[in-house]
C-alpha cells in the first residue's frame, strides 16, 4: 500500500499489476507481467515490480518500464519473488525457479536470497533457498526475517552496515508464504496451503491462528496510510479458478509499513 492510500497488488499467474485508488475503480497498471510476487515503492515515484526475468521499475504516470535487475553474478534471473526495502535505500529479495514450478515440471533449482543496494550493488546472502517468500525487519532494526516455504521463518541479526549475519530457523512452518511485522515485533504469516493467517510473538511463539474462506492465503502487508489495517492477498487454484481476492482486516496492534527504496539509477532519470 502506498503512502497515498493506493492498494497495489499482482495476479501471480494471471499476469498483471493492479492499482486500487480510494474512490476509484481498480486499474491494470502493468499488463502481462508474469509471476510478480513483490511490489516496492521507490522515492523517485517509480514502482518496483518483481516477476519473470527479475525486477522492473514502472512509471505509474506513463506506464513505461525499465529493467532494474535481470542478472546476478552474470547469470540471468529466472524470477524474483517477494521483495522488501532495507530502510537504507536498497532492498532484500529472493529468486525462485517459477519456470520449473509452473512450466517444465522439473525439480526447481535452489534460489538466491540477496540484497540490492541503493547504488545497484548485489550481495548474495544465501544460495540454497527452497522457495523464497516474505521478508521483513523488526521495528528496532535488530533482526531481519525471511520466509522460506517448506521450512519456515528465518531470523538474521542485522550488522551496522545493514546486512544480515548467520541466521537461525525461528519458526518451523511448511506452507508459509507472505510475511509482515507490526510495531510490537509480532510476525504475521500467510499460509498458502492451509489458507490461514498465523501470528507469532517475537520469540516465535504462536499467538493467533485465523482460517480464511479462500483456497490459498498468499501475502500480507501494512501501509503507512492506515497501519491499523492488515491487507491480505488470497488465491484460487485449479479446482476454484479466479477465486482469489484482496481484503483487509482491523488489527489490535498497528502495522509496520515496508520502507521505500532510493535507487540511484531511478533518481537520475
Amino acid at each position: 500500500m502506498s503512502a497515498e492510500g493506493e492498494v497495489w497488488f499482482a495476479d501471480l499467474t494471471g499476469k498483471g499489476v493492479y492499482r486500487n485508488s480510494p474512490g476509484q475503480a481498480t486499474e491494470l497498471m502493468l499488463p502481462d507481467r508474469l509471476w510478480v510476487g513483490g511490489i516496492v515503492f521507490d522515492d523517485s515515484g517509480k514502482v518496483l515490480c518483481s516477476g519473470r526475468g527479475g525486477i522492473v521499475a514502472l512509471d505509474p504516470a506513463t506506464g513505461a518500464t525499465r529493467e532494474v535487475l535481470t542478472r546476478i553474478e552474470d547469470m540471468p534471473v529466472v524470477a524474483v519473488n517477494d521483495m522488501e526495502g532495507d530502510g537504507r535505500g536498497g532492498l532484500f529479495a529472493g529468486t525462485i525457479d517459477f519456470e520449473a514450478i509452473f512450466e517444465t515440471g522439473k525439480k526447481p533449482s535452489p534460489g538466491l536470497f540477496f540484497h540490492l543496494s541503493g547504488d545497484g550493488e548485489v550481495t548474495v546472502l544465501r544460495r540454497d533457498v527452497v522457495a523464497s517468500n516474505g521478508i521483513a525487519a523488526s521495528p528496532c532494526g535488530t533482526w531481519l526475517y525471511h520466509m522460506e516455504t517448506t521450512r519456515g521463518i528465518w531470523r538474521y541479526p542485522l550488522a551496522p552496515d545493514g546486512l544480515p549475519g548467520a541466521g537461525e530457523l525461528l519458526v518451523e512452518l511448511e506452507d508459509g508464504d507472505g510475511l509482515t511485522l507490526d510495531t510490537a515485533g509480532n510476525l504475521w504469516a500467510a499460509c498458502w496451503n492451509t489458507a490461514r493467517l498465523r501470528r507469532f510473538a517475537p520469540d516465535g511463539t504462536q499467538t493467533d491462528d485465523l482460517p480464511l474462506p479462500y483456497p490459498h492465503v498468499v501475502s500480507v502487508a501494512f501501509g503507512s496510510h492506515d497501519p491499523d489495517w492488515l491487507y491480505v492477498s488470497t488465491g484460487g487454484n485449479v479446482d476454484a479458478p479466479r477465486s482469489g481476492a484482496v481484503l483487509r482486516m482491523k488489527v489490535d496492534v498497528p502495522g509496520l509499513p515496508g520502507p521505500t527504496t532510493r535507487l540511484r539509477t531511478l533518481c537520475q532519470v
